[in-house]
């Protein structure tokens, strides 16, 4: 059985914002307001780390989810999904986030 096709975001924030400031960015209104015209999307969760954050570790980690790869390659291409990037940049440092299609294997259910 397939369960779509999954995209995750490693977020690492900019130099100049601390872990709340992009945090607070990433789930505030302008960032998810672009997000959710994303063409196709299904599902979206943002992973916050809970604790003390270690240096070098990443801010945060996305999951957008979709029917299947098609759907998930058309948003990748969007001018949505372009916009969503762009707004990223106000609190993310781009050069070190990246992003990684997942197929997903439950071990324990």
């Amino acid at each position: 059985m397939t369960t779509g096709a999954k995209v995750l975001f490693i977020l690492i924030r900019r130099p100049d914002l601390t872990h709340d400031q992009s945090m607070a960015e990433w789930s505030g209104n302008q960032h998810t307001s672009i997000v959710r015209k994303i063409p196709g999307l299904k599902r979206w969760i943002q992973n916050h780390p809970m604790g003390a954050k270690d240096e070098g570790s990443s801010d945060g980690i996305g999951e957008l989810w979709f029917e299947g790869v098609e759907a998930l390659d058309k948003a990748m291409k969007s001018a949505e999904m372009s916009a969503a990037a762009e707004d990223a940049k106000r609190f993310l440092d781009m050069t070190r986030t990246y992003a990684m299609v997942v197929e997903e294997k439950t071990i324990v259910a």
